[in-house]
C-alpha cells in the first residue's frame, strides 16, 4: 500500500504542476502541450494500475447485494451527469486534439486562452461537474483497502485541483467568475454559497 500511496501522490503532484499555466507558461499555450499533457497523464497511470493489481484484495467495505445495487445505481446516475456535463465543454480542445489539428491544417503554433465564460448545462448546478462525478465514482462502491487508498488520495487531489483551477478562472474571467462562485457550488450540485 505504501508503494501505491507514494506513486499516486507523486503522480498527483506532477499532474498539478503540468496543469499550472503559471509554472508551465513557456509551454502551456503551445499547440502540442494539451495533447502531451493528456497523453502523459494517461500513460503514467499504467504503473499505478500495475501496482494496484498486485496488491491483495482485502475488503474495507463489502455491503449486502441490495446496498451494492443502490451504489451502482448512484454510479450510473453520476456517469449520466458526467456525460451531460461533457456537453458544456469543448472536449476536442480539452483533449488537445483541436490544437494538433489546427497546427497540422493551418500551422497555428500558439493557442489563445479561453475567452468565453461558459456556465450552461451542468455548470449551472456545480462549478466542477467532472470532479463531482469522479468523487462519486471513487466513494460509492464496494472497496478493498487498496481502493480506500486510491479514493482518499484522488479525492484530496481533486479538491486541491479544483481550488487551483478556480485561481486560473478568476485570473481569466475576474468579477464574472467571482459572482458565479457565489451562486454555484464548487463540488456539490445545487448547494449555493460555497466558501471556496
Amino acid at each position: 500500500m505504501v508503494g501505491l500511496s507514494i506513486y499516486l501522490i507523486l503522480y498527483s503532484v506532477l499532474h498539478s504542476v503540468l496543469a499550472d499555466d503559471v509554472l508551465m507558461k513557456r509551454y502551456y499555450y503551445k499547440w502540442w502541450y494539451r495533447f502531451f499533457y493528456v497523453l502523459i497523464s494517461s500513460v503514467l497511470l499504467i504503473p499505478a494500475w500495475i501496482i494496484y493489481v498486485k496488491l491483495p484484495k482485502i475488503y474495507f467495505f463489502n455491503p449486502p447485494v441490495y446496498v451494492k445495487a443502490f451504489l451502482y445505481l448512484i454510479d450510473l446516475l453520476a456517469l449520466a451527469f458526467g456525460y451531460y456535463a461533457s456537453k458544456s465543454y469543448d472536449n476536442s480542445s480539452f483533449l488537445g486534439i483541436k490544437q494538433v489539428k489546427n497546427f497540422i491544417k493551418y500551422g497555428i503554433r500558439d493557442v489563445k486562452p479561453e475567452e468565453k465564460f461558459v456556465k450552461n448545462g451542468a455548470l449551472k448546478f456545480v462549478r466542477h461537474p467532472y470532479y463531482f462525478t469522479a468523487i462519486i465514482l471513487l466513494w460509492f462502491r464496494p472497496m478493498y483497502y487498496k481502493d480506500l487508498v486510491v479514493s482518499v488520495i484522488f479525492t484530496i487531489y481533486l479538491v486541491v485541483g479544483a481550488i487551483n483551477e478556480e485561481r486560473k478562472l478568476i485570473r481569466k474571467f475576474g468579477e464574472e467568475y467571482i459572482k458565479y462562485k457565489k451562486d454555484v457550488s464548487m463540488l456539490i450540485p445545487f448547494i449555493k454559497r460555497s466558501k471556496y
